[in-house]
């Protein structure tokens, strides 16, 4: 358990927490593009370190930096305080771009492209394995993630959806931010706007995920259960085991 946790706040720490930190301590010292470029750094080369230790390519990491690259290339095109005013909102639109991206099925070779939501949950929950012994007395484990994609339904509909919802309402706050600039609407107003559709937005999904994943977990105990009787024959081999010790 401490070890899944440690591997938790690490994998955070590189993809999410240095990256904005570097964002917010460098923009207003050396400018807003220059701070969106060096923030991308660290995914990127955790990118490359897991494609050199693993041959695959890492998907969050991946996304994480060219949200960063695109914002940068949308700070240098936006040159006046109306765009600057949604400059931060196209940020979290590039992020929303990324979600629907990962709807597209993908795969091959380097990549296997699922929901984004999926692939964050299969790297936070990377140590937690799904174990049974086959019908040839071989014990087998898996990716608890990977498990729940591959055997059930729910999850993966509720992974698809969470994404879809997530790239869709980012989107959505770029447009609402831009329709309040091209309107007239005062800085300090679309500021306060666009942080209460924010903390709207994010309480929302997170409410959602919470009561999605409490009813998941009826649907993958129900699956579970069914799928162990019919494919996990530890019990069989334990009785055999011990049947063999009491003759003995």
């Amino acid at each position: 358990m401490i070890n899944h946790l440690l591997s938790v706040v690490f994998m955070l720490l590189i993809q999410i927490g240095i990256p904005l930190s570097l964002y917010y301590g460098l923009r207003n010292r050396i400018g807003v593009v220059y701070a969106l470029v060096i923030s991308g750094l660290p995914s990127f080369l955790h990118v490359i370190y897991g494609f050199i230790r693993k041959g695959q390519i890492e998907i969050l990491g991946c996304i994480i930096t060219v949200s960063f690259v695109l914002s940068a290339i949308v700070s240098i095109v936006s040159g006046d305080e109306r765009a600057a005013l949604i400059r931060d909102s196209s940020v979290g639109a590039i992020v929303g771009c990324m979600f629907m991206v990962t709807l597209i099925p993908i795969r091959n070779r380097y990549v296997e492209l699922r929901p984004l939501t999926f692939i964050m949950a299969e790297q936070m929950y990377a140590n937690v394995k799904y174990q049974w012994t086959d019908s040839e007395g071989n014990l087998q484990e898996q990716n608890i993630t990977r498990w729940q994609w591959d055997h059930v339904r729910y999850f993966r509909i509720n992974m698809y959806t969470q994404s879809a919802c997530w790239g869709i309402l980012l989107i959505l706050q770029l447009v609402i931010c831009a329709l309040m600039v091209w309107n007239g609407v005062s800085t300090d107003e679309v500021v306060l706007y666009n942080n209460i559709i924010s903390l709207t937005v994010t309480c929302s999904m997170i409410t959602a995920s919470i009561i999605a994943g409490i009813y998941g977990i009826k649907q993958e105990k129900k699956v579970g259960k069914k799928w162990t009787e019919e494919n996990d024959f530890t019990g069989k081999f334990k009785r055999q085991q011990q049947q063999g010790e009491d003759n003995v």
